[in-house]
C-alpha cells in the first residue's frame, strides 16, 4: 500500500525541492555573491528558461529572484560566456533555456535528431546552396561572435521569405539550423537580445547513447520536482512520457522513487516521491514566480498541487484577458493566494501594478487560505523588493475596472507605508 501523504505536505516537498524557503537578500550584493546564487539555483532547477518578454523582468532572471532575492543578472551574462568561469549553455531544454553543462551535454542526442530531421527549407538550401553551411561556420570564425541577422548582412544575404511568420534570409535559416543541430554555440546575446554565435570546436569524447542521457535526465528531474507524476517528469526537459518511463519504473525498482496517496478533497492522487526530497517543513516565504519557473512548468501539476489554474496573458488576445498581461503568481508559505500584473516604467523610475488578482484556490479549505490582509501587506512588501531589485524608486497601484479585487487594498497598504 502506498504511503499518504497531506496536500499541504506535498506542497513544501515541491517547493522546497526547488529551493524555495531559504532567506532572501534585500540589497544588491557583489558580484561573487550574485554568482553563488545563481549557482545554487542551478543545483536545484538545472536550467532556466528563456523568454524575451522584459516588461518586468526578463523570465531567465527572475527564477534565482524567486529563490534567494536581490541579484545581479549580469552574473548569468558573464556564466554564458566561454572559459574557464563558464557555468551554462544555451541550448533548447524547456523551450530555449540555459542549462548546466551536464544538461546541455545529456541533450546531446535531441541535437542529433534535429540534424537528421527533414526542414523543407534546409533541404532546399542543401540542394541548391550547398556551400552555405561551411560559408556560416567559415564566417563566424572570422568575424567572431556575431547574431544571425550581422551574419547575413556580412554575407550580403538580405533576400528574405514572403508572407508573415518567420521571415528569415537564406543564411539566417542555416545559422537557425546548425545551432540547433550543435553545430554552433551560443555565447551570449546582444542589446536586441539576439543571439551570438560561434563555430562548436570538434568534438572529443563520444555522445551519450540516447537511452541512457533520457535516463540521466528523468532522474535529476525528479530530484529537481521533489514530488511529481510521469507527465510533470516527462515535461521538465521537454521529453515524451513513453521515453521516460523506463527510467522511471528503473528508479521505482531501486527505491529512488516511491509511489504515495497525496489527500486532495477531489480524491486521493497517486504522485512520485524522491528519495532525497526534503522534509515537508512549513515555508515562510513571500516571493515573486515567473510564469516560466520551473515550479510551475507543468500546468496540471500546477493544478494538483497548488490548486491554480494558470493561463499566461501574452499569448491570450487583449479582448480576452481576465488576469493580465504578464501576471506573476505570489507564493505565500505553500499558498498561491493571487498573482499580480507588472510593468516597469523605467523611464518614470516606477513599478507599476496593472492588476491584482485574487486566485479562486476552489479546492482550498478555508483554513488554509491567507486573508485579504495578509496578502496586500505581504505583495507590498515584495513589490517593494522587486522595484529595489530593478533599480525602481515607487510602486504605483491602477485601480478600477479590470485590475481585480485586491488591487484597492493594495493600493491602500502602499499609499499608507
Amino acid at each position: 500500500m502506498a504511503d499518504a501523504l497531506s496536500w499541504s505536505a506535498a506542497r513544501r516537498i515541491a517547493l522546497r525541492a526547488q529551493g524555495m524557503g531559504g532567506t532572501r537578500r534585500t540589497t544588491m550584493p557583489q558580484a561573487a555573491a550574485s554568482r553563488r546564487a545563481l549557482v545554487r539555483t542551478l543545483e536545484r532547477t538545472h536550467l532556466l528558461q528563456i523568454d524575451s518578454v522584459s516588461v518586468f523582468a526578463r523570465a531567465h532572471h527572475l527564477p534565482v529572484f524567486t529563490r534567494t532575492g536581490i541579484w545581479d543578472p549580469a552574473a548569468l551574462d558573464r556564466a554564458s560566456r566561454p572559459g574557464r568561469s563558464r557555468l551554462v549553455r544555451e541550448t533548447l531544454a524547456h523551450e530555449a533555456a540555459f542549462t548546466t553543462e551536464e544538461v546541455h551535454t545529456l541533450l546531446d542526442f535531441r541535437r542529433r535528431a534535429t540534424s537528421e530531421r527533414d526542414w523543407d527549407v534546409i533541404r532546399e538550401i542543401a540542394t541548391t546552396s550547398p556551400h552555405l553551411f561551411p560559408q556560416v561556420r567559415e564566417a563566424l570564425a572570422e568575424i567572431g561572435p556575431a547574431s544571425a541577422a550581422a551574419l547575413s548582412r556580412h554575407l550580403g544575404d538580405t533576400e528574405r521569405g514572403e508572407g508573415w511568420g518567420w521571415r528569415r534570409t537564406r543564411s539566417q535559416w542555416a545559422v537557425e539550423y546548425l545551432f540547433r543541430s550543435g553545430e554552433l554555440d551560443c555565447v551570449g546575446r546582444n542589446s536586441q537580445f539576439e543571439r551570438l554565435y560561434t563555430p562548436v570546436p570538434p568534438r572529443e569524447e563520444p555522445p551519450v547513447p540516447e537511452a541512457e542521457a533520457v535516463a540521466r535526465l528523468t532522474a535529476l528531474a525528479t530530484r529537481s520536482l521533489g514530488i511529481s507524476d510521469p507527465g510533470a517528469i516527462a515535461d521538465y526537459f521537454r521529453l515524451r512520457i513513453g521515453q521516460v518511463r523506463p527510467a522511471i519504473d528503473e528508479l521505482l525498482a531501486r527505491g529512488e522513487l516511491t509511489e504515495v496517496e497525496v489527500a486532495h478533497p477531489a480524491g486521493a492522487r497517486t504522485m512520485l516521491l524522491h528519495r532525497d526530497a526534503p522534509g515537508p517543513s512549513p515555508l515562510r516565504t513571500t516571493a515573486l514566480v515567473s510564469p516560466f519557473d520551473p515550479i510551475v512548468f507543468h500546468r496540471p501539476r500546477l493544478e494538483q498541487l497548488f490548486d491554480v489554474e494558470y493561463r499566461i496573458g501574452i499569448y491570450t488576445p487583449a479582448p480576452q484577458r481576465t488576469t493580465g498581461y504578464y501576471s506573476l503568481l505570489l507564493l505565500l508559505g505553500d499558498v498561491i493566494p493571487a498573482r499580480t500584473d507588472l510593468r516597469a516604467d523605467r523611464e518614470r523610475g516606477v513599478l507599476e501594478v496593472r492588476g491584482v488578482y485574487a486566485e479562486p484556490l476552489p479546492h482550498l479549505p478555508a483554513r488554509q487560505r491567507p486573508g485579504t490582509d495578509r496578502v496586500v501587506a505581504a505583495l507590498a512588501e515584495e513589490l517593494d523588493r522587486a522595484a529595489r531589485w530593478q533599480g525602481l524608486e515607487a510602486v504605483e497601484v491602477r485601480t478600477g475596472e479590470g485590475t481585480g479585487e485586491l488591487s484597492r487594498p493594495l493600493a491602500a497598504v502602499i499609499a499608507a507605508s
